[in-house]
């Protein structure tokens, strides 16, 4: 335990904040209650996610679950589909979950305008909500859902509560999320000890199995493993995720984290899974080049359209200081391959060294 929590402060105040959380709405049916994101917020085997949304009683609730589905196992088309026709709905969380839907499967996409209006909605959510408070659940609600579209876009979030306040008022999958996002915000910050101490925390507290933000979890570890120069570690926890993901077809948490992962993808499930690795790879462009559009659409040239999956994870690993032999061996490539591709990275990008790509490739 000492050496998962890792002796960080803000790691012990948010397992603080799970462990006080209560409990009851363990041993309330998320089935019968609506909650932000139903099927992220619900425990279920791997391989149940498409009965678990068939077994939801309200419909809106059981088709926004179905839109989780589609988008966590990357087909955004459909996830857009049903997100669009809950995201004026009167109530919070459907609005909310149909807004966070919208937004993310609309980048995968490919239209940046549709993701602004999702994310539009998400914020109209918080300012209504903070002028006619309603519950400790529907602010948390709105917190963790403006909260989350700011991370995950490498935005600001100084001028939102602060999440951690509102985690007790979440349900156990979101709650577990939540610290998911808190998580990955310090990995942005390169706080890399307390990104990891903050999800393997959640490990050791959660009471099942919440597939979806356990996986976020994990992706997490691997990078902050990675950042640690831990690959073994990284590789075996890779592969219990993806284990546990492909029970699902849950690839989506692997395609928006491809980049951070730094190679672990091309070193892991390339070799073994070539076809399923093609598929994320495609995936991972789409959803970079949206993620773009909205991040820094005034960059002419980026770097999504020019560099594959593979030439991005080694122009990150070159960028954070990894000498030619380190990448090669954690790529399992030889030395000369990795001198390629780094020349044609460089040539391509149009810079000339390395020290170059480490604010290209962060753009």
């Amino acid at each position: 335990i000492a050496q998962c929590l890792v002796g960080s402060e803000m790691c012990i105040r948010d397992r603080d904040v799970f462990l006080t959380m209560n409990s009851s709405d363990n041993h309330i049916s998320s089935r019968c209650r609506i909650h932000l994101m139903p099927l992220m917020s619900s425990s279920f085997t791997p391989g149940q996610a498409q009965a678990t949304v068939n077994s939801f009683q309200d419909k809106g609730q059981r088709q926004i679950a179905q839109a989780e589905l589609y988008y966590f196992s990357a087909r955004a088309e459909e996830c857009k589909d049903i997100a669009e026709l809950y995201l004026q709905d009167k109530d919070i969380y459907l609005r909310l979950s149909a807004g966070l839907l919208y937004s993310f499967s609309n980048l995968t996409l490919g239209n940046p305008s549709a993701a602004k209006m999702g994310f539009r909605n998400i914020q109209e959510c918080l300012h209504q909500t903070e002028q006619n408070p309603s519950s400790n659940e529907a602010m948390a609600s709105c917190v963790f859902a403006n909260y989350l579209a700011m991370v995950l876009m490498h935005l600001p979030t100084d001028k939102l509560p602060p999440l951690r306040d509102f985690l007790p008022y979440l349900p156990a999958g979101l709650r577990a999320y939540g610290i998911y996002v808190l998580a990955h915000n310090a990995y942005l910050h390169e706080e890399y000890a307390n990104a990891l101490g903050l999800c393997q925390s959640v490990f050791l507290m959660l009471d099942g199995c919440y597939p979806i933000a356990m996986e976020y979890l994990y992706c997490v570890i691997i990078m902050s493993l990675v950042n640690q120069k831990k690959e073994n570690e990284a590789r075996d926890v890779l592969m219990t995720a993806w284990n546990m993901a492909k029970a699902d077809g849950f690839l989506e948490p692997f395609i928006e984290h491809h980049g951070l992962m730094l190679g672990q993808i091309e070193a892991c499930i390339k070799p073994t899974e070539p076809e399923l690795y093609k598929q994320l790879s495609q995936a991972v462009i789409a959803f970079s080049r949206g993620w773009m559009n909205i991040h820094n659409p005034k960059l002419q040239a980026s770097v999504t359209d020019k560099l594959t999956p593979m030439e991005f994870a080694i122009a990150m690993l070159a960028s954070k200081g990894w000498s030619n032999q380190e990448i090669a061996d954690h790529l399992s490539m030889s030395t000369n391959t990795i001198k390629h591709y780094i020349s044609s990275i460089l040539h391509t990008l149009g810079v000339k060294n390395r020290k170059e790509l480490k604010p290209f490739v962060n753009k």
